[in-house]
């Protein structure tokens, strides 16, 4: 799960500057959901996912101030998993609590290779961090270090040698790959990749205005993906070379919309905002000996479904006395859903010590959205921002208001 990296950043989905060969490769081979929901900014979407819950279950609700830190009592993935028998392990960004007991090795994970807070050379980093990406300080289960290489390299590199030492001890794995790139600070990105990109022509992805600053911070995002599809391809390498390729569920999605004004295919908006572009992200999952290659699934799903599909995918017991929001989409994935329900999803975050009613939110149905974009940056609601209907199926750029149209499926949305 990359951080910052949109729906439009990869050739697959209509891309035609990035270079990605090897996550295009894998969703050919995966099974995909089109309509894969995330929250627009990446605190609140880790403690969906590990969780299964909303975030605002969880107290996590922002990115900082404290606000990121997710309760200690939540039981995540990891936890869940290991009861079951896995090795669990995580590598990159965490972002849900620095301090004891909010660590991953806390909430569940055996081996741990993270940076601090929400990015390198955020405040919460060493102060040896500012700026650097190359050979990072990271902590690794629990112990400073320093690292050597760039940092989505060395995430990689860990996890694999973590996979080849669990299957020579004969244990299963869940492993959580969430790399900080292409989060800023963009300082600090693979200088080969950047020369190629700053070389390239990006008028035709460069949404919202083209200046030299903006075509040099996609061309360094671009650079910080397409490294990510380098190490992606290692990953798909060692599968393939010890035998676990066919048995190993491998899931592909991001945690928000992009960091900049950028191609987002048929959408609008990028990270933070709660139109399609922030929040809609795609999914690809890849299990050969359960998913058929090319299947395509359109109905709606989100990061909170991952927990009880993990569950069902491993067979381990879902958390008790814990409300899950989630749902099992392995029926999808597998293509054995032919009458699978409506639901609602709701999406929203913004600044501040609590959740405001109405405040910077989504609301999607299966045909339809209700949108109130009241702004990420704000502590309060701005009253003055009107409600937005939208046919979604109808109207991915979301371009059609009919909230002044249709007041009574304004009103059902509201009251979900």
């Amino acid at each position: 799960m990359p951080d910052d990296m949109g729906y439009g950043d990869l050739g697959v989905t209509g891309n035609p500057v990035i270079r990605t060969p090897h996550l295009d490769k894998f969703a050919g081979e995966s099974a995909e959901l089109t309509n894969f929901y995330v929250s627009p900014v990446c605190s609140p979407t880790r403690a969906s996912l590990m969780t299964g819950r909303y975030n605002q279950r969880t107290r996590c609700i922002d990115t900082f101030k404290g606000r990121s830190m997710m309760e200690p009592e939540e039981v995540t993935i990891a936890e869940m998993l290991k009861e079951a028998g896995y090795a669990t392990g995580i590598f990159g960004k965490w972002h849900l609590g620095d301090n004891y007991p909010m660590r991953p090795q806390e909430q569940g994970f055996d081996e741990v290779l993270i940076h601090r807070g929400g990015g390198l050379a955020q405040p919460s980093e060493p102060i040896e961090n500012e700026r650097r990406y190359t050979d990072a300080i990271l902590f690794h289960n629990g112990r400073q270090i320093q690292s050597e290489g760039y940092c989505t390299d060395v995430y990689f590199d860990a996890a694999i040698e973590w996979m080849k030492q669990c299957q020579a001890e004969g244990k299963p794995f869940f492993a959580y790959l969430p790399p900080n790139a292409p989060h800023g600070p963009y300082h600090d990105v693979p200088k080969d990749l950047l020369a190629h990109y700053q070389s390239t022509d990006l008028t035709p992805i460069l949404n919202g205005g083209v200046n030299e600053k903006h075509k040099d911070t996609v061309a360094r995002v671009f650079a910080m993906i397409e490294n990510i599809d380098q190490n992606v391809g290692k990953l798909e390498a060692h599968l393939e070379e010890s035998g676990q390729k066919d048995n190993t569920l491998m899931m592909f999605f991001t945690d928000n919309g992009p960091n900049t004004m950028r191609y987002v295919g048929d959408f609008r908006a990028m990270k933070a905002q709660v139109h399609e572009g922030g929040i809609h992200t795609m999914f690809y999952a890849r299990w050969p000996e359960r998913f058929q290659a090319g299947h395509v699934n359109d109905r709606i799903a989100a990061h909170i479904d991952m927990l009880p599909t993990l569950a069902a995918a491993s067979g381990a017991a879902l958390p008790k006395g814990v409300k899950i929001d989630g749902t099992n989409l392995l029926p999808l994935l597998r293509g054995e859903a032919n009458n699978w329900p409506d639901r609602s999803l709701i999406l929203q975050t913004h600044r501040g010590d609590v959740p405001i009613p109405f405040h910077h939110m989504a609301v999607r149905t299966q045909d339809w959205k209700l949108v109130r974009p009241t702004g990420f940056g704000s502590e309060v609601i701005n009253e003055g921002v009107p409600f937005e209907l939208y046919r979604i199926t109808d109207d991915l750029a979301e371009a059609n208001n009919l909230a002044e149209q249709m007041p009574e499926k304004l009103a059902e949305l509201k009251a979900v």
